[in-house]
């Protein structure tokens, strides 16, 4: 099982938490689900049988959670949900910077949620999406400028930013690999961006005996991708 991802975010002045987790492969199902102070608010579920029957890696099965983690967030934000957030809760959403009381909902929530739940949400929001990615994307750069070279060790210190904002990027998922025209491709390290949107990473690079060679510096989060690559 992968473990999922848990997110809070504001909206009109209320703070909603999004979680999503893996089901596991003996129930291959991805749910995501938005609370309120501990109020069950919408739920979503989806398989991926689709990947077990491919014999997809668990790289595949994490973008899909990534990728439905991010389209609850977006419909949060584009306030898709919101008429489905004001009927859990049995109240208009507050205008900015007045907060009031929610009183606990009914129970049996979540799995009316699940039921209600379809794919056209992924519909709705799918144009919200495109039009996020192209405003918001993920920068990604080696700091300290260093050269890699084979045979030798060097210190990384990479950055993660929005291009939007220019503010960090934490949690992002970091994986550094190197290609050649005579080998597999080989993993020489990987490691999560700290609170300041910041990894630092200790490698060996190996000796190159014949063919040409790349270093692929990856990192995936939220917010998108982005990708460093350097020849050796």
């Amino acid at each position: 099982m992968i473990t999922g991802y848990n997110t809070d975010v504001r909206y009109r002045e209320k703070v909603f938490h999004v979680q999503t987790e893996d089901k596991g492969l003996s129930n291959p199902t991805i749910e995501s689900v938005v609370y309120h102070r501990g109020q069950v608010l919408f739920a979503k579920r989806t398989d991926y049988k689709d990947l077990v029957q491919q014999g997809a890696g668990s790289e595949e099965i994490a973008n899909r959670i990534e990728h439905q983690h991010r389209m609850m967030i977006a419909a949060i934000k584009a306030g898709k949900l919101d008429k489905k957030i004001q009927e859990s809760l049995g109240e208009e959403l507050a205008p900015a910077g007045d907060v009031t009381r929610i009183d606990a909902g009914p129970p049996g929530l979540l799995e009316s949620a699940r039921e209600e739940a379809g794919p056209t949400l992924d519909q709705v929001i799918l144009e919200y999406l495109t039009t996020e990615a192209e405003q918001d994307q993920l920068e990604l750069e080696l700091a300290n400028g260093v050269t890699l070279e084979p045979g030798r060790s060097c210190r990384l210190l990479l950055r993660a930013t929005s291009s939007r904002t220019g503010l960090p990027v934490s949690g992002a998922q970091v994986a550094v690999k190197m290609i050649s025209t005579v080998r597999d491709p080989q993993l020489l390290g990987q490691g999560m961006t700290d609170e300041e949107g910041g990894l630092t990473m200790n490698l060996s690079i190996p000796v190159l005996e014949a063919g040409a060679a790349a270093v692929i510096i990856s990192a995936s989060s939220l917010i998108g991708s982005a990708e460093l690559k350097q020849l050796l």
